[in-house]
């Protein structure tokens, strides 16, 4: 930074800086007091002259509504048209007012069917002659009933008005305006009454009204078309005082054209300060001075000084007097080197911290990978209803323990700054879909509504990371049925436009416990929640917010909440959204395969985990191989052909990563096998590194079964790159181990029906593939079992031996 070598001007300059901020500050002061109430009264002055114009405007027309009742009232008689002249001619004698012709309009032949039009249509003059004119009888000037007065009124209920735009009377030349009723005779439309009114008395008013008070005047039909402007003129920032009245939806426009607010205070302020600024500014020269010696000077030099060193160190600026000035340098410099030292202690710290949490999660994915891939192993066996009730409990309560782990890692993530957005295109209606497949099912347990109102259109596709979208609805969405014991969740979508951005407006109502006006301002906070009771009834690590929050801000968004105690909970959240053209949905058939003759390999040193992949692939028909590390999975994929691989990372000798990178460094066809990543390591640089080595995809431990049946199915013509793929008439290949252990277990619970159809699916097996010893022990074995009769251990082990070697 450059300074000034001049002190005395640096004085100077900031002096006429203070100075020009304090006649800032009185102007603006007495503005800002002056300028309400002379605005205020403005407001009700032109307020009431609006109010007055618009009220003598609606009186005369809203009275000559009277006589378009009397008119249809005499056309709902079905009287003889005789009859009718004589009753209209008398109404127009009586009546003054603004209005000035009228009459009844039948429906074409209904009086005469020689004779299209008839109307009984009235004209009362300027000296009171009432005339009846026949003009509109006239079947070649087109007929009235095409006029658009009239069709305002077919088809409408009996005492509806419908008024027509101001228009130039042909005639007369004065701007008048029609008023038309239907009528009806016997409860059938016979045609349309009107009447005419002149507005010339009217405009006239409103231009001697807005001369006498030095008003701008514009006055509107209900059409938007201007019927009378006086001296109307806008400028900046004027009160327009606007009026909406009558039935005919007419509206006023009033202004000051006389004078502006902005005059009038300008005015105001200038006294005030020519009598007030001299006197203030003189007090604060004299203050000043003082101060910038004695108080100022020093300060400056401390403020640069720090403003030097940013980055750390601390302040010497030769200042030796014992006062608050030193104790401030001082306290500063001993502040600074203790934050150096905390500094440093606190990066070793998040540097552990994470060092931790990679280790955690991936030492505490090894054994939930045991123990939910056990759990879906056994909920497919048979079981009671009790036992699998208590089995779907431990796979529900570890589900839920990894949902926990993956927000501490997404929470670590944030506070890292390593939390990323991952872009890909995505219809809208996908994520719709997705919460209501979940929600609907979760509320209805619970006797809860549940309702997604989405106003965004359902071809609509965005650019954005899908995942963390759906992270955000699911965290709200998953405390909205928590908090809520009755009543409904809502979800509400739209779309709205700030600052030239398109968002996502997403809401989520409840009508749950709500949240106290105090605990809203920490909710956001990581591991708050809104009392400490919260967490006792429903758990929880008070991340979810504090998640939902932060990718909020990564999306350039923003999230609130409006809550009552008792009444329930909304929370509001904008993301900014890029449009992008729709694309084709990738829709992933979930389908189980029978891979029998397909041969895969097994890479895990964890036991528990290899017997849960093993059970899991074994169960689809592969042949499974095991090994313990990276080496001996290089090694087997030399010395073997494999169809599919399932590479472990983190490995003693050689990890997945570099065992992937050899084998796909490998000479021949064994280079391209299927190789899928099984990793409990989430952390983004491992996945990329495990990709950027040759792994085909990477499933996450613990392994679920349909992401892995899913996975499979995605890969199944490369699971076949080696070997023909079966047809679907072909003979599904035979898995004996299988088969042979279905029999044991029917032999030991001693379920002979089961056993004989077992015998019958090895009998047939063995037969194809001439296996006569089988075939006979098969054969042998059928009628003891169809008899009631099982068989013995012996024929059993001899049975399994020859099954072996067939």
């Amino acid at each position: 930074m450059v300074k000034s070598s001049s002190l005395k001007r640096k004085s100077i300059f900031a002096l006429g800086l203070y100075l020009a901020f304090v006649v800032a500050t009185v102007g603006t002061v007495s503005y800002l007091v002056v300028e309400p109430p002379v605005r205020d009264q403005l407001v009700i002055n032109l307020d009431s002259r609006s109010k007055i114009i618009s009220s003598q405007i609606e009186a005369p027309l809203e009275s000559s509504l009277s006589v378009l009742q009397s008119i249809v009232s005499i056309g709902n008689t079905g009287y003889d048209q005789s009859l009718q002249v004589e009753l209209l001619q008398s109404l127009f004698q009586v009546i003054d007012g603004v209005t000035t012709s009228g009459g009844l309009w039948p429906t074409p032949h209904s009086v005469n069917p020689q004779e299209a039009y008839l109307s009984l249509f009235f004209n009362r003059a300027i000296d009171g002659k009432v005339d009846r004119i026949h003009a509109w009888n006239n079947a070649q000037s087109g007929g009235y009933d095409k006029e658009p007065w009239y069709l305002s009124s077919v088809d409408k209920l009996l005492g509806t008005v419908s008024w027509s735009p101001v228009y130039i009377d042909p005639f007369t030349h004065v701007q008048m305006i029609t008023a038309s009723s239907p009528y009806f005779v016997k409860g059938e439309f016979a045609g349309v009454a009107t009447i005419d009114v002149s507005l010339v008395t009217l405009i006239d008013f409103v231009r001697k009204h807005a001369e006498q008070h030095g008003l701008g005047v514009i006055v509107r039909d209900g059409f938007g078309d201007v019927i009378v402007e006086h001296n109307f003129n806008v400028a900046e920032d004027i009160y327009i005082s606007r009026q909406q009245f009558g039935s005919f939806h007419w509206t006023i426009d009033v202004v000051n054209a006389n004078r502006l607010v902005a005059d009038q205070v300008y005015d105001l302020v200038s006294k005030v300060e020519k009598g007030i600024v001299p006197i203030m500014l003189l007090c604060v020269l004299f203050g000043y001075v003082l101060i910038s010696r004695f108080i100022i000077e020093p300060i400056t030099r401390i403020a640069q000084k720090v403003d030097d060193s940013k980055t750390g160190g601390i302040i010497d600026i030769g200042y030796r007097s014992n006062d608050e000035i030193q104790h401030l340098i001082e306290t500063f410099n001993e502040k600074t080197v203790f934050l150096e030292q905390e500094k440093k202690k606190a990066q070793a710290s998040t540097r552990a911290k994470s060092a931790f949490l990679a280790t955690i999660s991936h030492e505490i994915r090894t054994p939930m990978n045991g123990v939910l891939g056990t759990a879906q192993i056994l909920l497919k066996t048979d079981l009671s209803d009790e036992q699998r009730k208590h089995l779907k409990t431990l796979y529900d309560s570890g589900d839920h323990m990894m949902l926990l782990l993956n927000e501490i890692l997404d929470f670590s993530k944030i506070e890292q700054g390593h939390l990323e957005l991952d872009k890909a295109p995505f219809p809208l209606e996908s994520i719709v879909g997705s919460i209501n497949s979940v929600y609907y099912t979760l509320c209805s347990e619970k006797g809860l509504d549940f309702n997604i109102h989405n106003e965004v259109s359902k071809d609509r596709w965005y650019l954005s990371d899908k995942a963390r979208l759906r992270q955000v609805l699911f965290n709200l969405l998953n405390n909205a049925v928590k908090f809520t014991s009755h009543g409904f969740v809502d979800v509400h979508f739209s779309e709205v436009t700030l600052d030239g951005r398109n968002c996502l407006n997403i809401r989520v109502s409840d009508s749950g416990i709500g949240i106290d006006r105090a605990a809203q301002k920490k909710i956001f906070n990581p591991f708050e929640q809104a009392e400490s009771s919260t967490t006792r009834r429903f758990g929880g690590t008070g991340l979810g917010l504090a998640i939902v929050k932060q990718i909020g801000e990564l999306m350039n968004g923003d999230v609130s909440v409006q809550s009552s105690i008792g009444v329930g909970t909304t929370f509001d959240i904008i993301l900014e959204m890029e449009i992008c053209s729709p694309g084709t949905a990738e829709v992933i058939e979930l389908r189980k395969h029978d891979y029998s003759g397909l041969k895969a390999l097994i890479v895990e040193d964890n036991r528990t985990n290899t017997i849960v992949i093993n059970s899991f692939i074994s169960s689809k028909g592969f042949e499974c191989t095991n090994v313990e590390d990276g080496q001996q999975a290089v090694e087997a994929v030399q010395n073997g052909q494999y169809d599919l691989i399932l590479m472990d990372n983190h490995m003693p000798n050689k990890d997945g990563i570099t065992a992937t990178a050899e084998i796909r460094a490998l000479k021949g066809q064994r280079a391209d096998t299927l190789i899928f990543g099984c990793t409990a390591d989430l952390f983004k640089e491992t996945r990329e590194r495990m990709l950027a080595a040759g792994v085909n995809c990477i499933i996450s431990k613990p392994i679920d079964e349909k992401e892995l049946d899913d996975m499979l199915h995605r890969y199944y013509e490369k699971l076949y790159q080696f070997k023909s793929i079966a047809s679907d008439n072909q003979f599904i290949a035979f898995n004996a181990e299988q088969q042979l252990v279905s029999l044991h277990i029917a032999v030991e619970d001693q379920k002979t029906e089961d056993a004989h159809q077992i015998l019958t699916t090895i009998s047939e097996y063995v037969h194809r593939n001439s296996s006569s010893n089988g075939t006979q022990l098969a054969e042998t074995l059928a009628p003891l079992l169809h008899s009631k009769s099982l068989p013995s251990s012996h024929e059993l082990d001899v049975l399994t031996v020859l099954l072996k070697d067939s």
